[in-house]
């Protein structure tokens, strides 16, 4: 990702804690059952590890296309290469949408903090969408023929990516020690973090 982007999260050993009931001296009459009440799919009780892969999914979204870059063959002509961004600006914000669109239906989170992680990677999000919206507006508008047009097309397109502030889940995440915990177990955190050390800064 850009070189806002730093991986937040470092590999430390998750603790288990062993409940042991012991001395306990009242006999119980009947045989133990299941709790009946369904284990929460948000909010407190819920499972924070599945919350966190959640949440990072969302920003892979994003991320994924983003640090993808367009495929421009070697002496390609300049409708090709305008074709090509365009395209690339076109998956770039579709992953953005779709991003948005998993933190809508991400749940509340069920440790204290994380709905405010949540709510900065929409934010974030909000304003890719309308960055990126204009730069592939900007490059598809422009003259195939010439090629001033095009090069000042592209230069803006550049410049959007320079200036881009992606979602930083990892950082928010660590903020809170059992969520940092969580993303640490998350699939979607660990190959975020891993896209974000290998990323171009």
């Amino acid at each position: 990702m850009t070189r806002s982007t730093r991986p937040a999260l470092t590999a430390v050993a998750v603790l288990v804690a062993a409940a042991v009931l012991a001395g306990c001296t009242t006999t119980v009459a009947g045989n133990p059952g299941a709790d009946p009440a369904p284990t929460p799919t948000e909010g407190p009780g819920s499972d924070p590890v599945a919350w966190a892969d959640r949440l990072c999914g969302a920003v892979m979204s994003f991320a994924v296309p983003a640090t993808t870059p367009p495929a421009i063959p070697p002496g390609a002509d300049l409708p090709t290469v305008k074709g090509a961004v365009s395209d690339y600006l076109g998956t770039v914000l579709n992953g953005v949408q779709q991003g948005r669109s998993q933190l809508g239906s991400i749940g509340r989170s069920p440790v204290q903090g994380g709905n405010d992680a949540v709510g900065r990677a929409q934010s974030a999000l909000e304003f890719l969408e309308q960055d990126f919206t204009g730069a592939k507006t900007a490059v598809d508008a422009a003259d195939p023929n010439n090629p001033e047009s095009v090069m000042a097309a592209l230069n803006q397109a550049q410049s959007t990516f320079d200036a881009i502030t992606p979602p930083n889940p990892l950082a928010d995440l660590s903020a809170t020690p059992r969520l940092q915990k969580a993303a640490e177990r998350a699939t979607q955190c660990q190959q975020l973090s891993a896209l974000s050390a290998t990323a171009p800064r």
